[in-house]
């Protein structure tokens, strides 16, 4: 559904970074753990750490776009963002599902961590990502509040009822 118009309106951003790569390969999705990849990237920006800590339950494992064998032996099944989730927003008006996604720069490194300048990947054996932004959009039809299986994460209120004004 909206995975699919996600990395339909990402191809051709793609496609030119990948450019003399088999682009159609590369584009699959993946999930990761929230607490081994969304974590670190959201520790280097305590702001959006706070934002999305503190104002959303995770109800989702996020995911990533998948590297494909053919464009990368050593990163075959490698993930990198833009990673998208459900989650439900505790707004003033109660809580509400949304699709939130972390969004990153990533860069493709080498065996002596450069970047190959054509964008290939045959040669990368290194994701190197940081954090870029958070986006929230509206609900998917028929997004649930939660999962079979629980939260992936709960807001952690005694972090957010600590801070001053929260």
């Amino acid at each position: 559904m909206k995975k699919t118009l996600l990395f339909l309106l990402l191809f051709p951003f793609v496609a030119l970074a990948l450019e003399g790569t088999d682009a159609l390969a590369l584009l699959g999705t993946g999930s990761v753990d929230f607490d081994e990849v969304i974590m670190p990237l959201l520790n280097e920006n305590v702001v959006l750490k706070e934002f999305v800590l503190c104002n959303f339950d995770i109800v989702s494992d996020p995911m990533g776009i998948r590297i494909g064998d053919v464009q990368s032996k050593a990163l075959g099944g490698g993930r990198f963002g833009p990673y998208g989730m459900w989650a439900n927003w505790h707004g003033n008006s109660g809580v509400k599902p949304v699709v939130l996604t972390i969004n990153t720069s990533t860069k493709f490194l080498d065996a002596q961590g450069k970047e190959d300048p054509n964008g290939e990947l045959k040669n990368a054996v290194r994701i190197e990502e940081h954090l870029a932004g958070v986006t929230v959009e509206p609900a998917e039809e028929g997004q649930m509040e939660s999962v079979p299986g629980g939260l992936v994460y709960k807001i952690d209120s005694k972090m957010c009822s600590a801070k001053p004004g929260l």
